[in-house]
């Protein structure tokens, strides 16, 4: 199973932070479609405290995979495409 970890965190004042670029609600949004498209046996969104990329948030890190940044929700798609081709790949290791 892939994890979908996306960093929620916010920072105060003047500071970038992930979580105030809109990560909750990219967060929310990739768990519905994991589970309206029936992934949710394959792939899973995991609210993550911070992924040490605030400037260039929202970061989004498939785990064992790749690192997104400036996250949009048109990214979505691209982004599970990429964790279902890497979890499809551990099932083939296996």
């Amino acid at each position: 199973m892939k994890i979908l970890l996306v960093c929620t965190k916010q920072r105060f004042g003047n500071k970038p932070s992930c979580g105030g670029r809109g990560s909750e609600v990219l967060a929310d949004t990739l768990a519905h479609q994991i589970t309206m498209r029936g992934l949710a046996d394959r792939l899973v969104v995991q609210r993550f405290p911070c992924l040490g990329s605030c400037e260039e948030g929202p970061n989004v890190r498939i785990t064992g995979g790749a690192l997104f940044h400036h996250v949009c929700t048109e990214q979505l798609e691209q982004i599970l495409r990429c964790a279902l081709d890497d979890a499809a790949s551990e099932q083939q290791d296996d």
